[in-house]
C-alpha cells in the first residue's frame, strides 16, 4: 500500500485540536491498528495510564508538533536516547509568555519531555511558577482589569528581578527545567552568553544535556509556534510514518 492510499484509507488519525476529549477516540484508533499523529498536547498530558496506552507502540505514534511545532525536539531526544546516550537534563524556552502567563502550556510540553525521559509523573506533579498570583488570574479578574491594573504591578516586580539578574551578569528567562526527578516551570536566572541567554524575539530554544553532550549541549532553536510551522510538523510526522509500510 503506498503512502497516499494508506493516508486516505484512514489509517492515520491526526489530532490537531486542543481538547482532552479526543483521548478515547485515539485509544480506539490504536486498538484498530491506526497510526496516531498529534499536535494536541492534552492527550499526552492526561494521566500516565493514558500516556502509556497512546505510546504503547512507539513506532505508530508521532507528536513532534506537541512541543516545538516544526522544530525536531522529540526526534532529537528519541534519537539520542536510542543511541544509548542517557539524557540527564533538558532546559528550554518553549512558549511565548505573552500567550501563557500562567505557565500551563509550558508545563504540558515539559511533562511530555519528562515522560520521554522516563519520569512517571502527572501534570499536578510539576512545580509551575505563574507570572501572576492566583488571585489575579482569569477566573478572578476581567481582562480589562488585568491589563490596566495588574500588568503594571507585574512589570514593576519583574523589572526588579531583571535588574538583580543583570547585576550578576545574568538574564531572566521563563523556562522548563527537567533534571533527575525534578520537573519545573518558571523564571530562571541564566548566563547571558548561553543559548537561552542569547534568545531574542519569539524563537523557542531547547538545550539537551547527556553523556555525549555534557560540556556543549545539543541546542535546537527556531520558530516554535504558528500555524505554518505546526502544520509543517504534522505533515512531516505523517510522511515519516510511511516508512512503516514500504
Amino acid at each position: 500500500m503506498n503512502s497516499v492510499l494508506f493516508t486516505i484509507a484512514g489509517l492515520v488519525l491526526a489530532d490537531c485540536s486542543a481538547s482532552s476529549e479526543t483521548v478515547e477516540l485515539l485509544k480506539q484508533g490504536i486498538d484498530l491498528g491506526c497510526c496516531i499523529v498529534l499536535a494536541n498536547k492534552k492527550p499526552l498530558t492526561s494521566k500516565i495510564e493514558e500516556f502509556d496506552k497512546l505510546t504503547s507502540d512507539f513506532r505508530h505514534i508521532r507528536f513532534e508538533s506537541t512541543v516545538g511545532a516544526g522544530l525536531p525536539v522529540i526526534a532529537s531526544i528519541t534519537r539520542v536516547l536510542s543511541s544509548g546516550d542517557p539524557i540527564y537534563r533538558i532546559i528550554g524556552s518553549l512558549s511565548d509568555p505573552r500567550d501563557d502567563l500562567g505557565g500551563m502550556d509550558v508545563a504540558r510540553k515539559a511533562l511530555i519531555l519528562a515522560r520521554l525521559l522516563g519520569q512517571r509523573i502527572n501534570l499536578e506533579d510539576i512545580k509551575v511558577d505563574s507570572l501572576y498570583p492566583d488571585n489575579m488570574g482569569p477566573k478572578s479578574i476581567s481582562v480589562d482589569d488585568f491589563i490596566n491594573h495588574v500588568l503594571p504591578l507585574l512589570d514593576s516586580e519583574v523589572g526588579e528581578k531583571v535588574a538583580v539578574a543583570a547585576s550578576k551578569g545574568n538574564v531572566l528567562r521563563y523556562v522548563c527545567m527537567i533534571e533527575g526527578s525534578r520537573c519545573q516551570v518558571g523564571l530562571q536566572e541564566l548566563p547571558k552568553d548561553c543559548p537561552l541567554g542569547r534568545l531574542r524575539g519569539s524563537d523557542n530554544v531547547v538545550e539537551i544535556y547527556s553523556r555525549c553532550y555534557k560540556n556543549s549541549p545539543l541546542v535546537i532553536q527556531g520558530a516554535g509556534a504558528g500555524n505554518d510551522t505546526t502544520a509543517a510538523g504534522v505533515l512531516a510526522d505523517i510522511v515519516d510514518l510511511q516508512d512503516l509500510f514500504n
